[in-house]
C-alpha cells in the first residue's frame, strides 16, 4: 500500500483570518549532532519552550549615577578635605553643563520619570492592543483593571481584544469568562465578539458551540459580517467538510453578502483538496464574472491544485501566465508560497539526481543572497519541500541532509517538516522514533492533527506491530483528533494483517 504524501508546506488562505492574526515564533532550532542519522539531536521540548516565549525581555536600568556627592553650594563646613573640595568643584563644573532634570539628580532630589497615567478610554484601549500585539494578554487585563480602577468604562473595542486573543489560543474558558463579565457590565457584544469566539471553538474543532455562538448571534438580530463566514467555511475546509463550507457559503449570498476574494480562494482550496478540479475553475469562472479581482492568492491555490493532480506542467503554465511579463500585463507578486508550489510542481517528477541539481542551486542562491522565480533565501517551506522530493524518490540520505543543513542555519523547522522526517522514519521503518518525534511535540504544545497519527499508525504497520497500530489509534481518540479516510484504511489494513496471521 502506497502512503500518501501530506499537503503542500502552507495552506494559501492562511490571509483569510486577517483580522486575527497570529505572532510569528522564534527561529531558534537545535542543531543536530550527527548528519548521519535523521533525528540524532537535542530534545526538541527545550526548542519549542523557547518558541512560546512571550514578549521580549529588556533590560532594566537606571540614569542616576551609582554614587553622587552632595552639597550645598553655601556650605562653609570646614571640615572638608582638599580631596572632597576638588570633586565638589568638578561636580560643580559639570553641573552648569546639565539639564535641569540633570541638576536635580545631582543635587539628590532624584525622581524617577513616571509615565503619564492614561486619561481616556482611547488611550487605554491603545496601550492594550499593544500589550495583545506582544503576546502580553496579562499585561493587557492588567491596563484593563487599571483603567476600571481609574474610573474609566471599557467600551466594546476593550473586551473584544481580550476575548479575541484567548480565542486565538482557544482557551474557550477565558475567553467566555471575559464574555460575561462584559454582559455582567451591560455591554452588548458585536459581530466582531460573536466571530471570535466562533473562531475559537472552530480552532479547537468544537463545531457544536461554534454553531450555538452563530445562532446566539442570530437570535440577537446581529448581523454576521463576511469575516464570519469566511472563518466558518475556513475552517470546515481545514476539517475536510467541504459540504459545510459550501452551506455557509450559500448562508452568505442569502445574507445579501458579496464574495471576496478571500472567500473564492477558500471554495478553491477545499474544492482542490478534494480533487474537484472542474467545479473549481467553474467557481473561478463566476469569480471573473463577479468582476472580483484575481491576486495572487488565487493563482497560487489552482497552481496548488494542479500539482496536487500531478499536472505539473500546467501549474506551471499558469505561473508563466500570471506572474511574469510574457502575458503582456502587469504580473502579479511572486509570494514565498507561489515559489514553493513551482518548486513542487519543477521537481514533481524529476528524478533524484536531477532533484539534486536543483538544491545545489539552491544552496548557491543562499550563500549569493540571489533572487529568483524558484528561491529566495533560507526557509522553511523551500527546505521541507526538497526533503518531501527526496523522500519520494526513497533517498532518506539527502532528506537528512537537506534537514541537517536547514537546523544548521537556525531555521525553525514547521509540523510538516516534522511529518516528513516521521514518514521518513515509517518507510525505514523505524516507528519508535516517529512516536518519538510525534511525543516531543506534543510536549512542545504543538497542535498535533490526524496526518501525523496516521503517520504513526503507518509505521506500525509496515513493522508488522498491529496492537500498536491500534493503541495509536485509541491515543489518537484520546487526544479528540477526529480520523480521516486515510487513518481508517490503515486501521483495517491493521486489523486485515493481524486476522490473517
Amino acid at each position: 500500500m502506497t502512503i500518501r504524501h501530506l499537503p503542500l508546506s502552507r495552506s494559501v488562505i492562511v490571509n483569510v483570518l486577517y483580522a486575527i492574526v497570529s505572532r510569528p515564533i522564534d527561529n531558534h532550532v537545535i542543531r543536530s549532532s550527527s548528519t548521519k542519522s535523521l533525528l540524532r539531536q537535542q530534545p526538541l521540548t527545550s526548542m519549542f519552550a523557547k518558541a512560546n516565549q512571550c514578549g521580549i525581555q529588556r533590560l532594566a536600568y537606571s540614569t542616576q549615577p551609582s554614587s553622587i556627592i552632595e552639597y550645598d553650594d553655601n556650605t562653609t563646613d570646614t571640615t572638608h578635605t582638599d580631596t572632597k573640595k576638588r570633586q565638589y568643584n568638578k561636580c560643580k563644573t559639570i553641573l552648569k553643563k546639565t539639564s535641569d532634570s540633570e541638576k536635580k539628580a545631582f543635587n539628590g532630589l532624584v525622581q524617577k520619570t513616571k509615565k503619564e497615567r492614561p486619561t481616556s478610554v482611547v488611550e487605554y484601549n491603545r496601550l492594550i492592543v499593544y500589550s495583545v500585539r506582544e503576546n502580553r494578554i496579562n499585561k493587557a487585563i492588567s491596563l484593563l483593571r487599571e483603567m476600571e480602577r481609574n474610573g474609566f468604562k471599557p467600551n466594546v473595542y476593550t473586551y473584544t481584544m481580550i476575548i479575541t486573543e484567548y480565542s486565538k489560543q482557544s482557551d474557550m474558558v477565558r475567553a467566555r469568562k471575559w464574555l460575561n463579565r462584559m454582559l455582567k457590565n451591560k455591554i452588548d457584544p458585536d459581530a466582531h465578539i460573536y466571530t471570535s469566539l466562533i473562531d475559537g471553538y472552530m480552532r479547537e474543532a468544537n463545531v457544536d458551540k461554534a454553531e450555538v455562538m452563530f445562532k446566539i448571534m442570530m437570535k440577537r438580530d446581529i448581523k454576521p459580517t463576511l469575516v464570519t463566514y469566511n472563518i466558518l467555511m475556513h475552517h470546515s475546509v481545514r476539517q475536510l467538510n467541504m459540504e459545510s463550507a459550501l452551506k455557509f457559503w450559500g448562508n452568505l449570498l442569502e445574507a445579501g453578502l458579496k464574495s471576496d476574494v478571500y472567500t473564492f480562494a477558500i471554495i478553491l482550496h477545499g474544492l482542490g483538496e478534494e480533487g474537484r478540479v472542474d467545479e473549481a475553475w467553474r467557481i473561478f469562472k463566476t469569480m471573473e464574472e463577479q468582476k472580483v479581482n484575481v491576486n495572487e492568492v488565487i493563482v497560487t491555490t489552482l497552481m496548488g491544485m494542479h500539482v496536487k493532480q500531478h499536472d505539473d506542467e500546467y501549474a506551471i503554465q499558469l505561473f508563466n501566465k500570471f506572474f511574469t511579463t510574457d502575458a503582456g500585463k502587469i504580473p502579479l507578486t511572486v509570494t514565498n508560497h507561489t515559489r514553493n508550489v513551482l518548486l513542487n510542481a519543477v521537481v514533481g517528477k524529476a528524478d533524484s539526481e536531477t532533484i539534486s541539481k536543483y538544491y545545489d542551486l539552491y544552496k548557491k542562491c543562499i550563500n549569493d543572497k540571489e533572487t529568483s522565480p524558484l528561491f529566495i533565501g533560507a526557509n522553511v517551506y523551500t527546505y521541507t519541500t526538497f526533503m518531501r522530493a527526496f523522500l519520494r524518490r526513497d533517498n532518506l540520505a539527502m532528506v537528512s541532509q537537506v534537514y541537517s543543513d536547514m537546523v544548521a542555519r537556525n531555521i525553525q523547522p514547521s509540523l510538516v517538516t516534522y511529518s516528513t522526517l516521521m514518514l521518513a522514519h515509517a518507510y525505514v521503518p523505524d516507528p519508535e522514533s516517529c512516536v518519538r518525534i510525534l511525543e516531543e511535540l506534543k510536549k512542545g504544545g504543538i497542535e498535533l492533527n490526524a496526518v501525523l497519527y496516521t503517520i504513526v499508525m503507518r509505521a506500525w504497520a509496515k513493522a508488522g506491530k498491529w496492537e500498536n497500530v491500534k493503541s495509536t489509534y485509541e491515543l489518537m481518540k484520546q487526544d479528540n483528533i477526529q480520523p480521516t479516510k486515510l487513518t481508517m484504511e490503515v486501521l483495517r489494513y491493521g486489523g486485515s494483517r493481524s486476522v490473517a496471521e
